[in-house]
């Protein structure tokens, strides 16, 4: 399934000049803030309750929305599994709902800290253009080394928004008064995108280690756009 991927519509912002007593995220807030020598690469994650937010999502029960029988589906709510499962699919169709292929983000060039997979629910009559109804969602715990129980969300704003903020290449850095924007095709190379700015120390390319450096020098705010 393929998707639209220029959207830039929602921003989420950390100010690297200050330096927390410990590491703490809150990601129901747009502004972050970080040790300015943390890696450049995982200063930029997004978290994926961001995502979430950004299309106003709200956690649903998953037996009572589809009304699904708890004791075949107890320990089972995976998505891989819910795909392929039968009596899934029928207690969808009985309500007028269908599915969509699994998507992974590995499959996009993201800033998404950890992997996550997800599902998108439609109505039986609309295409993959239209707005889903509902999205079962993933996320892999690391310490566990092992997938979390799929979670249900009442889709409530607009798709696109979400794969907008899933597939962002685009910083916007700002030092004093100025701001520079630089995206990025592989997480490495960065280009400035407002030339006119293009000065001794913002230059039109740079590595990222280079990019990291500058950062770490200076006192700036970083946006993800």
């Amino acid at each position: 399934m393929k998707f639209l991927k220029g959207y830039n519509q929602y921003l989420e912002s950390f100010d690297q000049t200050t330096k927390p007593k410990k590491r703490s995220y809150d990601t129901f807030d747009n502004v972050k803030k970080y040790d300015a020598n943390f890696n450049f690469r995982e200063s930029l994650n997004i978290y994926h309750d961001v995502l979430l937010q950004s299309i106003n999502a709200k956690e649903v029960d998953i037996f009572n929305e589809f009304i699904l029988p708890k004791d075949e589906f107890a320990n089972r709510i995976d998505i891989d599994y819910l795909s392929k499962n039968i009596t899934f699919i029928n207690s969808l169709s009985s309500i007028g709902l269908k599915i969509s292929t699994i998507s992974d983000t590995s499959e996009y060039e993201t800033f998404i800290n950890k992997p996550c997979k997800f599902m998108l629910i439609y109505d039986t009559n609309s295409n993959e253009l239209e707005n889903p109804e509902f999205m079962l969602f993933q996320v892999y715990n690391s310490t566990l080394q092992k997938w979390e129980e799929s979670k249900l969300y009442k889709i409530k704003d607009d798709i696109k928004k979400f794969f907008d903020k899933l597939t962002s290449k685009t910083i916007e850095i700002k030092d004093g008064d100025e701001n520079y924007i630089y995206t990025t095709s592989n997480g490495n190379d960065w280009e400035l995108q407002n030339l006119s700015k293009e000065n001794d120390i913002y230059k039109r390319f740079f590595r990222k280690v280079d990019l990291q450096k500058l950062l770490d020098d200076r006192k700036v705010k970083l946006t993800i756009v």
